[in-house]
């Protein structure tokens, strides 16, 4: 393995871009909102209505 002298290392370029499982991830945490937010709201419509089935 060749090692880099310090001009060498300054040249380097690295992590600057969004990698594309990063916006994946971004994506995963938006759908989990967005279900989290659809079940809280079908519940408190229920509850609203007194539409709410049985526990036996």
């Amino acid at each position: 393995m060749k090692q880099l002298d310090e001009k060498e290392l300054e040249n380097i370029y690295g992590g600057e871009s969004i990698s594309a499982a990063v916006i994946n991830a971004f994506t995963n945490i938006i759908k989990i909102l967005q279900d989290a937010g659809h079940n809280l709201g079908s519940a408190l419509r229920r509850i609203g209505e007194n539409n709410m089935c049985p526990l036996k």
